[in-house]
């Protein structure tokens, strides 16, 4: 048997505690309750009386088959939200749930040198990050002039000649 896991003491167990404490001081309980939480205080053979499955405490099981095992319907619930928690875990790992692509995947930050796999990707959030500087602008500007012309847009000239 492993090492007994003590929480939060479920109602069953605490009247256990209570009804063999009853009329005793705190300081002639103390004995009491370590005997208590040891084992030794109630009878052996007395099939009744219990380990709680969740809490670890003593208690006396007034069931009529003597088959609850838990002394609380607290300690009941906690059990069983533990169990669905261990069976959600279980199932997640078992069946994970695909994780959402997004743009940002496809840029390789580790390395020494970063990179981008996707063409699409960097342009679609690489401009976000690495803007030009002024007078870049105005180089890159005055490159796509040179190359595509001034363009097709009507230039209004105004004259005033009087």
């Amino acid at each position: 048997m492993g090492e007994i896991i003590y929480r939060q003491p479920g109602g069953g167990a605490i009247e256990f505690a209570k009804q063999l404490t009853e009329g005793l001081t705190r300081e002639q309980a103390a004995p009491v309750i370590a005997a208590l939480l040891k084992g030794e205080l109630h009878d052996a053979s007395d099939k009744r009386i219990k380990r709680c499955q969740y809490c670890g405490y003593y208690w006396r099981d007034d069931s009529l088959r003597n088959t609850r095992r838990t002394c609380s319907d607290d300690c009941k619930r906690s059990i069983k939200t533990m169990q669905r928690a261990r069976q959600r875990a279980d199932a997640e790992l078992l069946n994970p749930k695909p994780r959402k692509r997004v743009l940002m995947d496809d840029y390789v930050y580790w390395t020494e040198y970063p990179y981008w796999i996707n063409e699409y990707s960097m342009v679609k959030i690489g401009w976000k990050y690495e803007k030009p500087d002024g007078l870049a602008v105005m180089d890159y500007i005055e490159a796509k002039r040179s190359i595509y012309g001034e363009g097709n847009r009507n230039k209004m000239t105004i004259d005033f000649d009087f």
